[in-house]
């Protein structure tokens, strides 16, 4: 890897306007099109690999890119040229006593790595991320997906050198070779951010290791709290969604925390899981499941309720179904998690449902960016001072 020629490359993408970056989007949507069966047949060599290694049902869901996925991969391609980035607005601007006019304005952050495992659709959404929020790319995919990225990868070059965008905007580090990732933590002197998406394990592991600032979150899982006051027409619905519709994301809902006046209502909400084959697990509050598996806990009381949602809450997504618009507010005050969710799927919690055309994931700290980091978490802000000859007195 060149780090001088991701540099300039850096600086080149800075001065794109964003006409030049939609076209760039425009030709990887194309690409995609036209290797569309290539990508296909590349995935299908990596799924029958993991099977042979025997990695978890879980972990295959999120491994297999198919028609559906590819086709979903170039929608968000496309809303993404539908966007505005912000970069060169103006976010705030004063003038001071002497005269002296200050604004601070919208710029991209610079070069950004990002790690991921299994979901190769990663791949592009965050090429697009990065290209259209002037961001450099370092891509280190993980080698279960080895194949797809690398004829991902092929595509994004095909599409940078037919937008004329210098091929080092964007690089993929193919290697197995876990010092790779070492050796990569340690450059903060090209590198501005890493971005990690993977297992509880792997991000842990870069937090620790990096001495670049990373954005991430570790674990997922959703609680929802079903309150006294809740709509009972609305709880099964959401329930069974949050559960079932992708039961291996890191939004999906591990434990439904019931009010005790509500307990009649705990055989019919059983019932309807199982029928949806899920599986009742006693007392794991703390697990991030990602499978047909769920926890149910019956509190006391909504403060009850609240003390065990923060206890064992990730900070990602937690949820809560009530009327009570007291209770509501007090939910929203006292929980502390990325992104709440009051009568509604924590499923929801996605930067292409949000808006936002994708994401890089999903931050659960509390610096810089937040819940799904789309553009505009994908940039900072530098201040410009306009003077007359001003001086310090």
């Amino acid at each position: 890897m060149n780090y001088k020629k991701i540099k300039k490359a850096a600086i080149e993408l800075s001065k794109k306007k964003e006409s030049e970056k939609n076209n760039f989007l425009e030709c990887l949507s194309h690409t995609l099109l036209v290797n569309k069966r290539k990508v296909l047949e590349a995935n299908q060599k990596d799924l029958e690999r993991a099977k042979k290694d025997n990695f978890s049902p879980a972990f295959l869901e999120r491994l297999t890119l198919n028609e559906y996925g590819l086709t979903e991969m170039v929608e968000k391609v496309y809303e993404m040229q539908r966007l505005t980035s912000g970069i060169g607005e103006i976010i705030e601007e004063r003038i001071t006593k002497e005269k002296l006019k200050l604004q601070k304005i919208r710029v991209p952050i610079g070069v950004i790595a990002i790690i991921y495992e299994a979901r190769p659709e990663v791949t592009i959404d965050v090429t697009s991320l990065c290209i259209k929020s002037g961001n450099v790319a370092i891509l280190k995919g993980g080698s279960e997906a080895l194949e797809t990225n690398k004829i991902l990868f092929l595509c994004i070059k095909l599409a940078l050198q037919k937008a004329f965008f210098l091929i080092d905007s964007v690089t993929f580090i193919a290697s197995r070779n876990r010092t790779t990732i070492e050796k990569l933590l340690k450059q903060n002197n090209v590198i501005d951010l890493v971005i990690a998406r993977g297992s509880y394990q792997m991000v842990k592991n870069i937090q620790s290791s990096s001495s670049i600032p990373v954005l991430a979150h570790s674990a997922g899982g959703a609680r929802i709290y079903i309150d006294k006051s809740a709509d009972i027409s609305i709880i099964k619905n959401i329930l069974i969604n949050a559960k079932t519709t992708k039961p291996s994301a890191c939004n999906s809902l591990d434990t439904i925390v019931l009010h005790k006046s509500l307990e009649s209502l705990l055989p019919q909400i059983i019932k309807t899981l199982k029928k949806h084959n899920v599986e009742i697990i006693n007392n794991k509050w703390s697990k991030e499941f990602l499978d047909l598996r769920v926890s149910i806990k019956i509190v006391n009381n909504e403060d009850e309720a609240i003390e065990f949602v923060n206890n064992y809450s990730k900070k990602h997504s937690e949820g809560l179904i009530a009327e009570d618009k007291n209770l509501i507010d007090k939910f929203v005050n006292s929980i502390d998690a990325a992104v709440l969710f009051i009568n509604s799927s924590p499923r929801l919690n996605d930067g292409y449902v949000f808006g936002l055309g994708s994401e890089m994931g999903i931050a659960t700290g509390k610096l810089h960016a937040r819940g799904p980091v789309g553009l505009k978490e994908l940039t900072i802000y530098k201040w410009i001072a306009y003077g007359k000859g001003h001086i310090r007195e």
